[in-house]
């Protein structure tokens, strides 16, 4: 065997125990995962007459949640808009990460295990 057989030979070796290990690792990274799933950030968007501020505010906590590794969920929750801010909530609720509409009806449901970010723009006449 000349030099640069054995050269090759090695240089297989070191890839093949390389490949073994980087696959053991996957392995054990993906069940230490599954085993500590992490916590959603949920966030719960009022909208009303919001369609100037309602989707950079999503792509904001979309970003937030990107750069930080923690994945987030969004409650959209519309309060009757006269502009396409309803519109807006329909198409933005299709998306994964929108857990869907909801109404505002209690207070202090919205207060427990959820940041409350209030996009509402001044009524008229109030």
């Amino acid at each position: 065997m000349t030099v640069m057989e054995e050269l090759v030979v090695w240089l297989l070796a070191a890839f093949g125990c390389c490949s073994l290990l980087v696959m053991i690792a996957e392995q054990w990274t993906s069940r230490m995962n599954s085993m500590t799933e992490l916590p959603q950030e949920h966030y719960r968007l009022l909208v009303h007459n919001s369609e100037q501020v309602l989707e950079r505010a999503v792509r904001k906590l979309l970003l937030r949640s990107y750069w930080s590794g923690k994945p987030v969920r969004i409650t959209l929750i519309e309060e009757g808009s006269t502009d396409d801010s309803a519109r807006m909530v329909t198409i933005l609720a299709r998306e994964p990460y929108c857990c869907g509409l909801g109404v505002a009806d209690d207070p202090v449901e919205l207060a427990t295990g959820a940041i409350v970010i209030d996009l509402r723009q001044k009524r008229e006449g109030a």
